[in-house]
């Protein structure tokens, strides 16, 4: 008797524990060039949304593809610097599966970032380095070391 309890506590240990970690979506997060990232200002807004991280480098959009095919769960598009152009490519490369949010940061000015014709929620985010910017979205004045910083308090 003893025995079935114990089994049973445990069942319900590793059941609790599989709830309490597993993931109610994620924000897909890609560096810029040379892994520039702020992994510390990308993790403060993943918290906002609740959800886990996952991180690929600018270049690793056919990862990222696998990964977002294979999800069950809701999924944010989050692109620093480079990474902003390979969110848009990937956004080309999906079938149906859209995120439901893509925020970009510091993109460069010739980056295409204008998510309109996905028809998906997106905001853009551009520091100096996007000066003539033709994608809509929001100028900060602030560096592109910074920049990473400074859009989260827009979701705090």
């Amino acid at each position: 008797m003893a025995e079935k309890i114990m089994k049973l506590l445990i069942l319900l240990l590793l059941f609790y524990s599989t709830n309490i970690y597993s993931c109610s979506g994620y924000v897909i997060g890609f560096k810029g060039l040379n892994e520039v990232f702020d992994i510390k200002s990308f993790n403060d807004y993943v918290k906002t949304t609740n959800y886990c991280s996952k991180i690929y480098n600018w270049n690793q959009e056919k990862e990222a593809i696998m990964f977002i095919n294979d999800l069950q769960d809701p999924y944010q598009l989050y692109g620093f610097s480079r990474g902003a152009a390979s969110v848009f490519t990937i956004m080309n490369q999906l079938n149906s599966k859209k995120p439901e949010y893509i925020i970009t940061v510091g993109a460069y000015k010739t980056a295409n970032v204008n998510f309109d014709k996905f028809q998906v929620k997106y905001q853009n985010y551009f520091d100096h380095s996007g000066r003539g910017q033709k994608s809509p979205g929001i100028f900060l004045d602030v560096s592109h070391a910074d920049i990473q910083r400074e859009v989260n308090k827009f979701y705090q």
